[in-house]
C-alpha cells in the first residue's frame, strides 16, 4: 500500500511501472557521467596529449678516468683529492714518485745546454772561417738530439704529475696513498658534471613525436624540477648496443616496444645540484 501511495497515478491506472531510465535519478547519475567525460576529454587534450613522457631517464655526464701514461709503473707518493671534491682543469690530482724523472731531466737539460754553447761557438768559428761546415753541421746534429731527448725527459717528468683535464667533481677513487700505479691503470674519475645531460629511453610508438629543440620538463627522483630541451634522437635502438643482442632464428620471437634513446640539455647552471647516474622524470612537450 505504501509502494502505491508513491507511485505515478498514471502508472497505477495502466498497470504499469516506471523505466530505470526515465526515473530523476537515473538522469541526475547521466548528467554527472556525462558531465565528468568531457572534463576528462578535455583535461587529456590540453594538459596530456601535447606530452611524450618516460621515467626511463637519468643523468649523464663525461667521465674521464685519470690514469697513469707513463712507460713504467709509479709509487703514488701524493693524493690530493677525495671523492666528492671539485677540481679545475690543470689541477694537479695526485703525484707519482718522481726521483728518476727529475734526474733523467737534469741530465738531459745539462746536455742540452752545453749543446747549445757549443753551437755558439761553433757557428763564431765558422763565420771566420776556422771551422769546416761538416764540423758545423755535426755540432747542429748534435743539439738536436740534446732537444729531443729533453723533451722525452720533461714529458716524462710531467707524467709523474696527474692532472684533471676539465672541471668536474672527483666521483670514484680507486687508489690510495702508497699504491703502486700501473701504465693505464685508472686511479681517479672525474664527471664533468656542469656539462651533465639526460639520457632518456622514448617508446618506439612515441618518438616520432619528439624533434630537435622541443622544450622538456624533467623531475629529479630526488628533488627538485628542472627544464631543458631535446639534443638528440638516435637513429638505432637502444636495443642495438645490448652486450647480448637478441637473436630471434630460433623462432622464439615476442614483439616488445622498442626504446629510442634520446638526449636532452640541461639549462645553465642547473647541473651542477645533479648527481651521475640518478633517475629523472622526463615530460617532453611535442605540440
Amino acid at each position: 500500500m505504501a509502494h502505491a501511495a508513491h507511485a505515478n497515478p498514471a502508472d497505477i491506472a495502466t498497470g504499469q511501472s516506471m523505466p530505470w531510465w526515465a526515473s530523476q535519478r537515473s538522469r541526475q547519475v547521466g548528467l554527472i557521467s556525462a558531465a565528468l567525460a568531457i572534463a576528462g576529454g578535455l583535461i587529456w587534450f590540453f594538459m596530456f596529449r601535447p606530452y611524450v613522457a618516460t621515467d626511463d631517464a637519468r643523468v649523464a655526464a663525461t667521465l674521464v678516468r685519470i690514469s697513469s701514461q707513463g712507460v713504467a709503473p709509479g709509487v703514488i707518493t701524493k693524493l690530493n683529492v677525495s671523492e666528492g671534491d671539485k677540481v679545475k682543469a690543470g689541477d694537479v690530482l695526485l703525484e707519482l714518485d718522481h726521483r728518476m724523472a727529475q734526474a733523467t731531466f737534469n741530465k738531459t737539460k745539462a746536455k742540452l745546454d752545453l749543446a747549445t754553447a757549443d753551437l755558439k761557438r761553433a757557428e763564431q768559428l765558422s763565420a771566420q772561417h776556422g771551422l769546416a761546415p761538416r764540423e758545423l753541421d755535426r755540432v747542429r746534429s748534435e743539439l738536436g738530439v740534446a732537444q729531443a731527448e729533453f723533451d722525452l725527459a720533461s714529458i716524462a717528468l710531467d707524467h709523474t704529475y696527474l692532472k684533471s683535464p676539465t672541471d668536474g667533481i672527483v666521483v670514484q677513487k680507486s687508489t690510495d696513498l702508497g699504491n703502486l700505479l700501473e701504465p693505464g691503470q685508472a686511479a681517479l674519475t672525474v664527471a664533468d658534471i656542469d656539462h651533465a645531460w639526460i639520457a632518456a629511453n622514448i617508446e618506439e610508438t612515441s618518438v616520432r613525436k619528439v624533434k630537435v629543440g622541443q622544450p622538456v620538463t624533467i623531475n629529479v627522483d630526488e628533488g627538485g624540477s628542472l627544464s631543458g630541451r631535446v639534443l638528440e634522437v638516435r637513429e638505432a635502438a637502444a636495443a642495438q648496443f645490448a652486450l647480448i643482442p637478441s637473436d630471434n632464428a630460433a623462432g622464439n620471437f615476442t614483439k616488445l616496444v622498442q626504446r629510442i634513446p634520446v638526449k636532452i640539455s640541461i639549462d645553465p647552471g642547473a647541473a651542477e645540484k645533479l648527481k651521475v647516474g640518478e633517475s629523472v622524470e622526463v615530460s617532453i612537450r611535442v605540440k
